[in-house]
């Protein structure tokens, strides 16, 4: 499986935030903090000061594209993983840019002052779901992504019912997240959010089984 392509990006976007943590690093004064952490309200309650505050997320975001390559190799059902290769490379390409829009507005909170970075952040994470959830129903089964349960990832029409239905939920989830980032306060678009994605998770785990136990096949694979 080639991912040519994502690795080139997944390059370009840590080179990115690298840069811009240097770029600051020089235009900062020395021990000034970098916000790493912002509560339900919005406002910073964590910071990190020096190197660990400015290149903290370049590390990490490395750390996950490694992890996104390695993959392959881990995978025991490479050949579905191949067949979900536009799932698997846009969740690759969304969670790097995820990291690195937080990382964009934590350097500009640290440089300009304060700014509603939890919207931000909340907002990016609506975007990341909204994505995962449009390619969720062209996956096939496999074990390091999707909607994995027992009845799942021993039927394939199981699997594939469930993660119809659980793109669609997804996708109204990060729909919601995103509606509610400019029209309601912070605190009450988070727990919003939550609460759709924790429904939507819990929708797809029972689905899972109901479309296990009308699996046409199931009783003839007994």
């Amino acid at each position: 499986m080639k991912n040519r392509i994502p690795i080139a990006i997944s390059i370009a976007i840590v080179a990115l935030m690298l840069g811009a943590s240097v770029w600051v690093w020089f235009h900062i004064p020395t021990g000034t903090p970098v916000p790493i952490h912002w509560n339900i309200y919005g406002q910073a309650d964590h910071y990190a000061k020096g190197p660990i505050g400015l290149f903290m997320a370049p590390a990490m975001a490395a750390l996950i594209a490694l992890l996104f390559i390695a993959i392959p190799v881990m995978e025991p059902r490479r050949l579905n993983l191949a067949r979900s290769a536009a799932f698997y490379r846009a969740s690759w390409i969304a969670t790097l840019l995820l990291l690195a829009t937080v990382h964009m507005a934590a350097l500009y909170a640290a440089t300009h002052g304060d700014i509603a970075v939890g919207n931000i952040v909340l907002a990016s994470v609506s975007l990341l779901m909204i994505v995962i959830g449009n390619f969720l129903g062209k996956t096939r089964s496999m074990f390091l992504g999707g909607v994995r349960t027992p009845w799942t990832l021993s039927s394939e029409y199981s699997w594939q019912r469930t993660h119809s239905l659980a793109g669609k939920l997804f996708m109204l989830a990060g729909a919601a997240g995103c509606i509610g980032a400019i029209t309601v306060p912070l605190k009450l678009d988070a727990e919003i959010f939550i609460c759709a994605i924790l429904a939507a998770v819990a929708i797809s785990i029972v689905m899972s089984y109901v479309y296990w136990r009308n699996d046409p096949e199931r009783d003839a694979a007994q």
